[in-house]
């Protein structure tokens, strides 16, 4: 059996944002001061810089909807993000930040495996 993830969807953004993507929608959210975010900075000091990648959670409050998120921003390039959007059905608690976190790479590799890169090496060269 499966083992069983904090979070109910997954979702790489690009190098927009979840929540300007959510403004640009006009859906509502709420950002929280959670102090796991500063804790995951600290306990994931080999995978997040805090001055350059980003951590948010929040909520959705568009029409009764409960939706809570959190947006991992990792800086890509001097000047951009990349994001990846966790959904779950609850407040994520430290554990299932650092649970989420945790996937963050195995996401990334599964991900590229689609990818055909042959056309982007060939323009290097």
């Amino acid at each position: 059996m499966a083992e069983k993830k904090p979070y109910a969807y997954y979702k790489f953004i690009g190098v927009k944002s979840f929540t300007k993507l959510l403004e640009d929608s006009g859906i509502g959210y709420l950002l929280f001061d959670d102090p796991a975010v500063p804790r995951l900075f600290d306990e994931r000091t080999d995978y997040f810089n805090p001055a350059e990648d980003s951590i948010a959670v929040g909520k959705c409050t568009q029409d009764g909807v409960e939706v809570y998120f959190a947006e991992f921003g990792i800086k890509i390039t001097k000047s951009f993000r990349s994001y990846i959007v966790f959904i779950y059905d609850h407040h994520p608690t430290f554990e299932d930040l650092d649970g989420s976190a945790a996937d963050i790479d195995g996401l990334i590799q599964q991900h590229l495996e689609g990818v055909d890169l042959s056309g982007i090496q060939g323009e290097a060269n």
